[in-house]
């Protein structure tokens, strides 16, 4: 059993970011509990909508519309449900211990879905109950087995740690993948050149407007992977400024750089990425180099500010009102804050943007064109 469950676990733990290692995993599992089917879904707290299922109904002969009706009509009427809810995360539920043969008898989920697809025995647990969503497990015994006993819970709560955590991290992991994508697919529209480069300035991503930019003669250009200044001094100044902002975690500086002399000459703003940021592809330091063509008409737009700088939305407001020339005490006067409040918010600021002093931030947030 030691060597199974060493081997269901390392199926989870790859399924974090593997559809198809979580797949077998649980499918592992089903089949060391004897079971035919088993289902792994969401249910949000906010909503009572199921999602996200992952099953095996196809291969026993259960149509998808099957489970589908089961979460849209049924669910609500489970008795296995309102006894996993009663039960702390990770612990397993036996329905023939918490639900008696008369109830079974009785309740439409036992008599009109389990029963007529030849099913009747349920193992579950509820296994994440975090942000508004809470995931569920089931195993599922044909009718002519036995009930689960104490061998199948003991092998059950032998891996649940492991199940538990591997869900967790397979939920956070799923949210950054899906803020990650809504961030860039608004990065890919953004008229400006954003490109994301580690402390060696190779580009981990850049967006088309920088690619273009980049595409034409001018002070930088993509080398072997890496954005680099054509002049040497340039150069030394942008590697120097791209290695402050990949500083330790919560230590990066932000910077501004004219490549080339001149009016027309494009300024590249600099930004620390925090690790944990939607927007950084890698947990290793990162910096946000965002591509100003003078011959551009329009800065970036206001409401993407908080999204580039990893801001919460008061964070936003208050950078957007010392763009446009306003001081602190403006800004707590017109949110109805205290001064001590206000300076709060600009120290939180400061740090996420990189910037020592006011006036380096002010500078930074009109460099970036704002408007």
């Amino acid at each position: 059993m030691q060597e199974q469950a060493k081997r269901i676990a390392g199926l989870l733990y790859d399924g974090v970011l593997s559809p198809q290692d979580w797949y077998d995993g649980l499918d592992g599992l089903r089949e060391a509990l004897g079971a035919g089917l088993f289902d792994y879904f969401t249910l949000s707290t906010i909503s009572s909508q199921a999602s996200g299922s992952v099953n095996n109904q196809g291969y026993v002969g259960l149509h998808a519309e099957k489970l589908r009706e089961y979460q849209a009509h049924y669910i609500g009427q489970d008795l296995r449900m309102a006894a996993l809810v009663q039960l702390p995360v990770g612990q397993p539920m036996l329905d023939h211990e918490h639900i008696s043969t008369r109830e079974m008898s009785r309740n439409i989920v036992y008599t009109d879905f389990l029963r007529p697809h030849g099913f009747q025995h349920t193992l579950g647990a509820l296994v994440r109950d975090e942000g508004g969503s809470r995931d569920f497990l089931g195993f599922i015994r044909p009718s002519d087995h036995t009930p689960y006993g104490a061998n199948d819970k003991a092998l059950v709560e032998r891996l649940m740690p492991d199940l538990t955590r591997a869900a967790r991290l397979r939920a956070r992991t799923g949210q950054l993948a899906r803020h990650a994508a809504l961030g860039l697919a608004a990065l890919d529209a953004l008229p400006q050149g954003i490109a994301v480069v580690d402390a060696q300035c190779r580009i981990q991503y850049s967006n088309p407007a920088a690619d273009r930019l980049l595409a034409r003669p001018g002070a930088m250009s993509v080398r072997h992977g890496r954005l680099s200044c054509h002049d040497g001094n340039a150069q030394a100044r942008w590697q120097s400024i791209v290695a402050a902002a990949c500083g330790r975690q919560g230590t990066g500086m932000a910077g501004a750089l004219q490549p080339a002399p001149g009016a027309r000459s494009f300024v590249v703003t600099v930004l620390p990425i925090n690790a944990r940021h939607p927007m950084a592809l890698h947990q290793a330091p990162m910096a946000l180099a965002v591509l100003h063509d003078p011959a551009a008409p329009n800065g970036i737009n206001p409401r993407l500010i908080g999204e580039m700088l990893g801001l919460s939305p008061t964070e936003t407001r208050l950078a957007l009102l010392l763009a446009a020339g306003k001081t602190v005490k403006d800004f707590a006067a017109a949110e109805g804050m205290s001064w001590h409040t206000a300076r709060s918010h600009t120290k939180n600021l400061l740090r996420k943007t990189g910037c020592r002093r006011q006036l380096e931030l002010v500078a930074l947030l009109q460099s970036l064109r704002i408007g």
